[in-house]
């Protein structure tokens, strides 16, 4: 305990702060102005919920408890796929060869904050939920309040040690050295799946043996912490031989042409096929499409047009946002490298967002049509979508010149974005949804907005002419 409080309190939290005061010190009104918009979406958030819920809501507590279970593992999946590197990182490496720390306490500390976040949003997510259940007269009982707290450790601890042992098989048994991304998150999913049924068959017991359950659930949060015991040590061994992968070499000359835009075009793709954000995405993107496709085998028709607005609007939102916040992590990561191109502003942003935004368009305009084929769904209003995509590709590019992404801000900065794109789109249809022409009118100049912004601010000398 004295060395998971001490890697809390110097690593963890030390880290959380720092960056804190930075960022308030940088920049003070900026975060207040976000703070402020963030309760205010999440204000309308509630107000919608809650209308929801009074009209056609569930009233079950253990209906509410299953759902809650499934957006948490959903939450807790994606939270620890996108934090899966933390540990290869400089300062946990160092930490943990000269201390006497265990792999136990440090595996845990490590992916703290990403489980605690990820169980944040779920209790916001939820939370109208609750107030619907207590302005209706149901008041949430002791027994379900421990409930949720036990049955929060042991998913945490259930999905922590379903990625490790995914993990430690694959590179036992594939390759000690890769990272065989698809096919960890293949299996780490189906462990997923597999822990939602067993807690859908054992929540049936709750109505007629609740002290049973709660048993049963305080024996498997003991197991849970027994399997993770088990895997940490191997686990952090792993982590640190794929500290040995090769990287592949990249030589500019092979990629010139005569054109300085096509030039970095061909850059920016080859960048893009070998980054890991390409295949967290596209795993990402695959999961949506066999979400999709099995939509209507579970829900009835109107569940499902709502299901399918709640991905398109939300989840495939994700993909679109997060593959442009790229490209200004890449110019501050390699702004070495970039100055030794000797090229110009245009023809380095210009290539980029091109090339981001036929990406965008090509993964939403296959989504909707491969919906309107298996499912039957069809979408309207496809050049207005174009133009939205554009105004969205540009904004995510903005951000991620302005914040520097990292392991430990990504997660934030996309819940963030989505948010805010949300809102501003909303408020556009309300206003302008009368007339298309002044509506594509506001996407194309809040898209050369953010690409001014850019280009005058962002991208400046030495490093590019």
């Amino acid at each position: 305990m004295i060395w998971t409080r001490h890697v809390l309190h110097k690593i963890e939290w030390g880290m959380l702060t720092t960056k804190g005061k930075q960022l308030g010190k940088k920049y003070p009104l900026q975060l207040l102005a976000a703070a402020v918009f963030f309760l205010l979406i999440y204000a309308i958030y509630v107000v919608i919920s809650l209308r929801f819920y009074m009209q056609v809501g569930e009233r079950e507590p253990a209906a509410l408890y299953t759902q809650f279970v499934k957006m948490s593992l959903l939450l807790l999946g994606a939270g620890i796929v996108l934090s899966r590197n933390k540990l290869k990182r400089q300062e946990y490496q160092f930490y943990f060869l000269n201390s006497a720390i265990q792999s136990v306490p440090f595996v845990l500390c490590a992916y703290f904050f990403p489980v605690l976040f990820c169980f944040l949003m779920a209790g916001l997510l939820f939370l109208p939920l609750v107030l619907g259940l207590l302005i209706t007269g149901v008041t949430p009982s002791l027994y379900w309040i421990i409930v949720v707290c036990i049955t929060c450790g042991m998913l945490a601890l259930y999905t922590l040690s379903s990625w490790m042992l995914v993990r430690i098989g694959v590179s036992r048994f594939v390759s000690k050295t890769k990272e065989h991304l698809l096919l960890q998150t293949i299996g780490f999913a189906g462990f997923q799946v597999f822990i939602f049924l067993l807690f859908q068959k054992a929540v049936q017991m709750i109505h007629v043996w609740p002290a049973i359950y709660l048993t049963l659930l305080v024996i498997l949060l003991s197991a849970g912490w027994l399997w993770v015991k088990g895997l940490a040590a191997c686990y952090v061994h792993q982590m640190f031989m794929q500290l040995k992968t090769e990287i592949k070499s990249f030589s500019y000359q092979k990629i010139r042409m005569t054109s300085s835009f096509l030039t970095h075009l061909r850059q920016e793709m080859v960048y893009f096929i070998r980054s890991a954000v390409f295949k967290e995405q596209g795993i990402l993107f695959l999961f949506l499409v066999c979400l999709t496709v099995g939509l209507p085998f579970v829900f009835t028709p109107e569940e499902t047009g709502w299901l399918y607005a709640f991905i398109v609007q939300f989840a495939l939102k994700e993909i679109l946002i997060m593959l442009p916040l790229m490209i200004g992590r890449e110019y501050h990561l390699n702004q070495r490298a970039i100055f030794m191109l000797n090229t110009s502003k245009g023809a380095y942003i210009l290539s980029r967002i091109l090339f981001y935004y036929t990406i965008n368009l090509f993964i939403y305009f296959m989504y909707i049509g491969l919906a309107y084929l298996v499912i039957g769904i069809e979408s309207e209003g496809h050049g207005l979508a174009s133009l939205s995509i554009l105004f969205m590709t540009v904004m995510a590019a903005c951000t991620g010149f302005v914040v520097k992404i990292s392991d430990f801000n990504k997660l934030f900065v996309i819940v963030m974005m989505i948010a805010v794109f949300s809102f501003i789109d909303m408020l556009l249809l309300q206003w302008l949804s009368a007339n298309m022409f002044l509506l594509a009118t506001a996407y194309l100049f809040g898209s050369l907005a953010f690409f001014s912004c850019i280009y005058a601010v962002m991208v400046k000398r030495p490093i590019l002419r």
